[in-house]
């Protein structure tokens, strides 16, 4: 995790936007903030905790005209199974507009249903009847006093689907496990070398076997390369040799540390484990990529020196383990899927991955910037749910939520 002098966790319920101002207005409006800020009075309400968005709102006309949103939940009504919406949001400093529909187990919450990018239209097919919101998610380096944005919803194209299910090609460098991959230039010895090359076959069959196990039952499909070709769009995960380091803001290589010596400066570099690609995408919202990348660094699971090997070779089963919830995790990003601070496959810490075994578990969303982190209480991320609001209506998931 990013290390800050705040709470790991802060808490997110909603918050107001800042109505559109001119330059002049808005100068004017910071100048008085800091004024308040030197009184010790709050410069800008950060929501009014006494509203349930998910009740209290009305819903936003579906009228193909923009609408200044007042906070970052917006109402859609009922919508009818079938019923196709095209909407946009606007804004600066927006990550994504995350569509949520209403949840029958917490009422001021709602349940990641799709999704799409900021600043174009996109399409929505409703596969679950019920309430539907629009959550704007703003990027969390964004000053609350420009937090501004209006959305446009509109009725879709009638013949929009999306599709039902999405293809990944899972591919391995060669020497994957040992160029350098899990091999320590530093301190490992000829034997351990071979070792790690005579494993790499059962290696690469246990996490293709175990990805498969993963997301049976979903729309996700897993392909090699000695699969027959994909007839549509295939996003693409690769398992790269390179140890890959981080920026500054990179998060500490916790799996490396051997127990009771987290304190060793030699050992605490900062790796990226797995991305999407290229650098910096974070998450598709909604799946509109069908063709994207993403990359599990097997280098980055080795530490340098004797004193900083990792626990993620003790096994051939912790080294599946580890590569494979690695893998999961990236794909999850790749179909919209966002972290979340539960012992899962979607948590960003790389020292659960090669623990045990990790599923898809419902649970609000985590956000990180700059100063901590914090869950979004009003988003519910639930996979199962998710994968069948999103995708089309051919496979039906039974085995990962709740509702059947």
């Amino acid at each position: 995790m990013p290390s800050s002098p705040l709470p790991s966790f802060l808490i997110s319920h909603f918050s107001l936007l800042t109505p559109r101002r001119t330059s002049l207005g808005i100068l004017l409006l910071l100048v008085t903030s800091l004024l308040a800020l030197g009184t010790g009075c709050p410069a800008v309400e950060q929501g009014d905790f006494g509203l349930n968005p998910f009740r209290d709102l009305a819903p936003l006309p579906l009228d193909g005209q923009p609408h200044e949103l007042a906070y970052t939940i917006a109402p859609l009504g009922e919508l009818a199974a079938d019923q196709v919406i095209r909407l946009k949001a606007d804004g600066p400093g927006i990550s994504a507009v995350l569509l949520l529909a209403e949840d029958d187990q917490f009422e001021p919450a709602g349940r990641l249903a799709g999704g799409g990018p900021p600043g174009m239209f996109f399409e929505y097919r409703v596969q679950i009847p019920g309430r539907h919101f629009v959550f704007v998610l703003f990027d969390p380096q964004t000053p609350d006093l420009l937090r501004q944005a209006a959305l446009t919803v509109m009725p879709g194209e009638p013949a929009f689907a999306p599709p039902d299910r999405q293809q990944v090609l899972v591919t391995f460098d060669a020497g994957f496990l040992t160029g350098p991959g899990l091999v320590d230039p530093e301190s490992f010895s000829d034997e351990e070398r071979e070792f790690m090359a005579d494993i790499a076959p059962i290696v690469q069959e246990g996490v293709v076997e175990r990805l498969r196990t993963i997301f049976a039952e979903t729309p996700i499909e897993i392909l090699t390369e000695g699969d027959p070709p994909a007839a549509a769009p295939v996003s693409r995960l690769a398992f790269r040799a390179e140890r890959v380091l981080a920026d500054d803001d990179g998060t500490y290589f916790d799996a490396v540390l051997p127990a009771g010596m987290e304190d060793r400066p030699e050992c605490q570099d900062k790796v990226v484990f797995g991305e999407v690609l290229p650098r910096g995408t974070m998450v598709d919202p909604g799946n509109h990529a069908p063709d994207d990348e993403a990359a599990v660094y097997v280098g980055s699971f080795q530490g340098r020196g004797e004193l900083c090997r990792s626990a993620a070779i003790n096994s051939v089963n912790n080294i599946i383990l580890g590569l494979a919830h690695t893998a999961a995790h990236e794909i999850g990003h790749l179909v919209g899927l966002y972290h979340v601070p539960l012992a899962d496959i979607m948590n960003r810490s790389p020292s659960l991955a090669f623990q045990r075994d990790l599923t898809f578990a419902r649970g609000q969303m985590l956000m990180e910037g700059p100063t901590g982190n914090w869950i979004l209480t009003t988003v519910i991320q639930d996979p199962d749910f998710y994968f069948r609001a999103n995708f089309g209506p051919t496979l039906h998931i039974a085995t990962l939520g709740s509702e059947k």
